[in-house]
């Protein structure tokens, strides 16, 4: 090396070079063979020191980078960029000699440094060195999931390792990113000085579920520039730690540059600070959180606890000044929070919830400009009557993926009155929309309108909606496949419809719209400059009616290019185009299809007759007169092709075929093919038929479902030498139905991009074939189901190679034994390759009959795995068996179930880990014996004496207990496998559902360890033994965290019962902290169930009762003057019950108040009198909606007085079609419907009695 003239070598970029173990030749003088082998050796020390940049990709050998004298050679190096180097265990490794005063490692110019993708990455140095980064500004490290600390040393007092340590100096770091860093339980040491970060003005911590805190307090104290703060989806409790050793004193947090920031889906966060605290945001302008992190956000000695109530409340002072935009994920009760604190947002953001107090709370926001609800569900929301005289501030309403909402305007609607002075309305993927109906004073401010993928639109707006918009000057309307006209038709054709104000019109990708407005109306469009048409292949005209567009003088046919159309006037150019595209052209989008007669005509005339027009979408449809769509010759004219389509082509045999007279070419080639989509084409046997290769090198995407004849992707044919893996094609079809579906011709040499792949309902065998083994590498997505031939998916030697999978789905595939088929190349390097799915997040396998287990005999870590299903799977019994037969299986060899031996019984064993497994769902899997096995862990672990030995069986059993699942899900139908878990199985489990008779039998009878679930605070339980009459009291005071509890179908008639029980136990409650109760199918449950002596319902927030028939009366009255704090109460078809509130004589006094109840639901309730049949009064007063629906017993709501003021104000009272009733009072309304029912039975009974009788 020292031959080359290297010495102003300043960039070195090493990519996807797996094998590299070194840059150059290695004295073999320098190293003995127990001696690790970095990547530079020791001579680079002379030609190095001048290199500024040094980037290191997908090198996966690589053990080592630098030793300690080479890293302090690195003195002009600025950027430093490590990624998915999967073999790395440390960048700077220890020298075993060093001179004295050598202690210290220095990088003087280093800007940037990533370290990304080195999962078994343990320390940035190895050694007791203090290292310095003098320049350093960006840091960004993520999916090193092994990595704790990034100099080696000891842990804290409290045995927790710290990322950073005082031995690692960033004066001026100003941006750092900590991302997917699954066993960091501390970033920073309590120790560092507080004046380390002082530049620091961006931090980004995500995905870390270990996780603890964020700052300690002496950095908290002091972060004077910083300006924007990410913290999400993380394990941490407090984002402040109180430290050891601290006294305790007030302390002032205040964040005087911070200007956004972000605290989402922390589930474990307690508080922001442990300690009394001040908190001060002056210069916050953008918040986004979730609703129950914001009270810690703003809290400070604000907060208190009233004695005798555990709800904060926030006393009023102002800690966010300047606020202006606020996100709320899952939207919740806010109720708490000071009107003050929101009075000068500007925009509202809310992303998913189903509070019906939303609108209420949005009134507080006095200065609100934008508000935008994604994904909410407007089930409950309250209709609320606008007061009059006054306006709402919002100009901008955005409503993406809403739930329930089926039109934006109902009357006395609190929409109606945001409506009255929008400026912007943008509705989007709300799928339950009809259209955009409006009072003759709503939208008349409206100046942009923007609707796009609403699937169930047929029209957008009446004639008197358009007519009332005067100051709309732009409009909008994409992708909505149902729409066939843009304003409906309501019959009066003598109308004069003006839009006086509307400049620009778009309609674009509306595969149904024929006209803009069907009925013979009068538009007049005054100001209409620029109109935009695209994709509308079935437009014929835009008005039958008088149209004027005085300003208009062409008509756009993209929104991304400038291509126009004119003649004449607008019907006369809008029906030009229908005829020149023939209904199946649209600009650069070709539709052919059966239903267009001469889109086929000349597509089997001259197909280069509309291929020379530069075509980015192609789509085939109902074509069944053609049997292949492509020869290689037509592909020239596809060179800017993105998209294509084939759909119901019954007669449809390939895509491509080469033709006998065509002359022979090494390969063609789709150059900007992005995405393939092939579904129900019965004939179909491959995409391509012939000798010519294929290539596509930007394929992203490839779909092909339901051709049940396709066999391989590519076939040629003939066989060629040498390749008998080659389907071969005569006059009587392909024959080798054993063909791969990818065969050498697909690899990822000419599909280098390919990242989805979705397979459903075809014939094929295998899907790689064996020398194709680089065909997945940048494979994210793989779907596949009800491909009934396939036994295996993935032979051994691919594995190693699905670097980049994400999601992996097999469903219904009948002859499926195994996911991966071990060939013997697995276990000739178990030693080097451990390690799988490195980056696999989800795996379902559902519905495979003859699964018996994953994989032959190995070790598997799934990485990154966060959501594991197991569903109808009868023969499963483990991930992973021993092959017994003397004989290695071969490729095609599939093994029958009397060649195994299960090496474990268990599903989850010692051979495989899930160190980030969240969600764990296993339904109806009947051959399953035990799902988790302990002893083997246990016995690695007791036959642990060295250190090193010690540490490994701690991470591993760490791992393998699952520490990280959040939720699981066991149900079965016949035998139910055994749950072993203790207290260390699942620390952080928080829903579990359960479907099993033995499971809930466990249960029930008392099996489960009492500390198994320390933090469950989700329970459902459903089917339980007959013999079982209730729960151990034990088991429900085992529970102390439990918020939602949810019981079906099963034949208790009680929750607890007090027999048996000590005096202590019978004056101690339960259920202390529940929110939520839900019961249904339980028909033994009588009155005794809700005795609040047993189970607190102190905290009862929610309660849902249905198909109880055992009920005559709900809750006693002890019970209901305890539930303070339910909102929502919902009874339903409950055959016997007559009254929600039973109250004997002596409890009448004082009367009963529900302080925060706001949705009452009754439905389906044959028997009910009222609400209560004593006369006491009853106090209601934040309740909001009220629905009663199928109680024809009902009378009245109650016989006492009855106080629901805001009701008042709502008007509401739903009957069964959601229509509003309200006559004066709750009482009043009641009695009218009772009336009113009985007075349609006599209508009926009347009409009924008149009717001849038959003879």
């Amino acid at each position: 090396m020292n031959e080359i003239g290297v010495s102003e070598l300043c960039s070195i970029t090493l990519k996807n070079l797996p094998q590299l173990i070194s840059f150059c030749s290695q004295d073999k003088r320098c190293f003995t063979v127990s001696e690790p082998l970095p990547l530079f050796n020791k001579q680079a020390c002379h030609w190095i020191t001048n290199l500024r940049s040094l980037i290191i990709d997908g090198c996966g050998k690589l053990e080592h980078l630098l030793s300690t004298s080479l890293a302090r050679s690195l003195v002009q190096l600025q950027c430093f960029k490590i990624k998915d180097c999967k073999g790395l265990r440390d960048i700077i490794l220890t020298e075993k000699i060093e001179e004295e005063r050598k202690d210290v490692i220095c990088l003087p110019r280093l800007n940037s440094l990533h370290i990304v993708g080195l999962r078994n990455l343990i320390f940035f140095c190895s050694g007791n060195y203090n290292i310095e980064f003098p320049l350093l500004k960006n840091l960004e490290i993520e999916g090193c999931s092994k990595l704790k600390e990034f100099i080696s040393q000891t842990s804290t007092q409290s045995g927790m390792y710290t990322l950073f340590n005082e031995k690692a100096a960033f004066p001026r770091l100003e941006r750092m990113k900590i991302v997917n860093m699954i066993n960091v339980k501390m970033i920073f040491h309590n120790d560092l000085a507080s004046s380390s970060l002082q530049n620091l003005r961006e931090i980004r911590v995500e995905r870390c579920g270990s996780l603890k805190n964020l700052f300690p307090v002496s950095i908290a104290k002091d972060l004077p520039q910083l300006e924007d703060l990410c913290i999400t989806n993380c394990g941490v409790e407090e984002i402040v730690s109180k430290g050891e050793g601290v006294e305790e004193q007030p302390v002032r947090f205040e964040f005087p540059q911070v200007s956004s920031l972000e605290v989402t889906s922390l589930k474990n966060l307690k508080c922001f600070y442990e300690g009394q605290h001040t908190i001060v945001w002056p210069m916050l302008k953008k918040l986004k959180t979730d609703c129950s992190a914001l009270l810690k956000i703003v809290a400070s000695e604000h907060l208190r606890l009233i004695q005798g109530n555990e709800q904060p409340v926030l006393l009023v002072e102002e800690v966010i000044p300047k606020l202006e935009k606020l996100k709320l994920l899952d939207f919740g009760d806010l109720d708490q929070f000071p009107p003050a604190l929101f009075q000068d947002i500007k925009v509202l953001e809310v992303t998913g919830g189903i509070r019906s107090s939303i609108f209420p709370f949005v009134r507080r926001f006095c200065n609100l400009d934008s508000f935008q609800l994604f994904g909410f569900n407007f089930k409950y929301i309250v209709p609320c009557k606008g007061d009059a005289g006054t306006r709402s501030p919002i100009r901008n309403l955005v409503l993406v993926n809403a739930i329930n909402l089926k039109h934006i305007w109902s009357k006395d609607s609190e929409l109606d009155h945001i409506l009255s002075n929008l400026r912007t309305l943008r509705v989007g993927a709300c799928d339950d929309l009809i259209n955009i109906r409006a009072s003759s004073s709503s939208l008349q401010n409206l100046t942009t309108l923007n609707v796009y993928s609403c699937k169930m639109m047929t029209n957008l707006v009446t004639p008197s909606v358009i007519k009332n918009c005067v100051q709309l000057t732009t409009m909008s309307v994409e992708y909505c496949t149902k729409m066939t006209e843009i304003v409906g038709n309501e019959g009066d054709y003598h109308q004069t419809i003006v839009v006086s104000k509307l400049k620009c019109l778009e309609l674009s990708n509306l595969q149904s719209l024929t006209s803009f407005c069907p009925g013979n109306y009068t538009f007049n469009f005054p100001c209409l400059e620029e109109l935009i048409v695209a994709q509308c292949p079935r437009l014929k005209i835009f008005s039958e009616g008088v149209l004027s567009t005085p300003q208009l003088r062409r008509v756009k046919q993209s929104g991304y290019r400038e291509k126009w159309s004119w003649t004449s006037d607008l019907n006369t150019t809008i029906q030009q185009l229908y005829t020149e595209k023939d209904g199946f052209s649209d600009g650069r989008s070709l539709n052919i299809s059966d239903t267009c007669p001469k889109s086929i005509e000349i597509w089997i005339r001259n197909p280069q007759e509309i291929l020379g027009r530069n075509l980015i979408s192609l789509n085939y449809y109902k074509c069944s007169s053609l049997k292949y769509i492509f020869t290689p010759s037509m592909l020239l004219s596809l060179n800017q092709l993105e998209w294509l389509e084939v759909k119901e082509c019954n007669s449809m045999e390939q895509v491509v075929r080469e033709e006998e007279e065509e002359a022979m070419t090494h390969k063609f080639t789709f150059l900007e093919l992005f995405s393939i989509r092939i579904e129900s084409c019965p004939n179909l046997t491959n995409f391509h038929l012939g000798s010519q290769a294929l290539e596509f090198p930007e394929l992203f995407r490839i779909k092909i479902v339901d051709c049940p004849k396709l066999t391989a992707f590519s076939s040629s044919t003939s066989r060629e030498i040498g390749d008998a893996s080659e389907n071969v094609v005569g006059k009587g079809g392909i024959y080798d139905n054993n063909a791969a579906f990818f065969s050498n011709k697909i690899s990822l040499v000419v599909i280098p991009r390919l990242a989805n792949l979705h397979l459903s309902c075809i014939n094929i065998h295998e899907i790689w074939h064996h020398p194709s083994s680089q065909s997945v590498g940048c494979l994210k997505h793989l779907q596949v189901k009800r491909c009934h031939n396939l036994k295996y998916l993935f032979p051994s030697f691919l594995v190693k190679d699905l670097v980049q999978l994400r999601r992996l789905k097999i469903l219904e595939c009948n002859m499926m034994e195994q996911v991966i088929f071990t060939d013997g190349l697995v276990e000739e390097h178990q030693g080097r390759n451990r390690m799988f799915f490195s980056n696999l997040q989800l795996l379902w396998l559902k519905d495979l009959p003859k699964l018996t287990r994953l994989c032959f005999e190995n070790y598997f870590e799934f990485q990154c795995l966060t959501d594991l299903e197991l569903t109808n799977c009868p023969l499963l019994k483990t991930f992973i068996t021993k092959y017994v037969s003397e004989d290695e299986p071969e490729i095609g060899q599939h093994v029958q179930a009397s060649n195994l031996e299960v090496h474990n019984s268990s599903l989850l064993n010692e051979k495989v880990v899930f160190p980030s497994l969240e969600k764990l769902r296993i339904q109806n899997c009947d051959s399953l014996e035990q799902i988790i096995e302990l002893q083997g862990v246990i016995a690695d672990e007791s036959q642990s004496t060295s250190a090193a030995q010690s540490t490994m069986a701690e991470t591993e059993t760490t791992k393998y207990l699952l520490h990280n699942v959040l939720r699981v899900r066991l149900e079965s139908q016949t035998n139910n496998p055994c749950f072993c878990v203790n207290e260390d199985t699942f620390p952080v489990l928080e829903e579990l559902t359960v479907k099993t008779n033995d499971m809930v039998k466990g249960i029930c009878d008392g099996q489960l360890s009492l500390q198994c679930f320390q933090n469950l605070k989700h329970l459902n339980l459903q089917f339980f033994p007959e013999a079982s009459t209730t729960l151990p009291y034990s088991f429900i005071r085992s529970l102390p965290m439990l918020h939602k509890l949810v019981i079906v179908n099963a034949s208790i008639c009680q929750i607890v019962q007090s027999e048996g029980l000590s005096n202590q136990e019978r004056h101690t409650s339960a259920f202390y902290h529940l929110k939520e109760l839900s019961l249904s199918q339980l028909p033994g449950l009588t009155f005794k169930t809700f005795e609040p002596f047993l189970l607190s319902f102190k905290n009862l927030t929610t309660l849902e009762v249905s198909r109880c028939h055992g009920f005559i009366n709900l809750i006693a009255c002890s019970t209901a003057k305890c539930l303070t704090l339910l909102e929502r109460l919902s009874i339903d078809d409950c055959e016997m019950i007559e009254e929600i509130i039973a109250c004997e004589v002596e409890e009448i006094q004082g009367g009963i108040v529900f302080p925060k109840l706001k949705c009452l639901q009754l439905s389906c309730l044959p028997c009910l009198a009222s609400f209560s049949l004593a006369h006491h009064s009853l106090e209601f007063p934040v309740l909001l909606m009220v629905k009663v629906t199928k109680c024809p017993k009902m009378r009245n709501f109650c016989q006492g007085d009855l106080s629901a003021p805001r009701l008042e104000q709502m008007h509401l009272t739903r009957d069964e079609e959601g229509e509003l009733q309200w006559e004066g009072d709750l009482n009043t309304t009641i009695e009218h419907m009772f009336d009113e029912m009985n007075a349609q039975n006599s209508d009926v009974t009347e009409v009924t009695d008149q009717l001849p009788k038959l003879e």
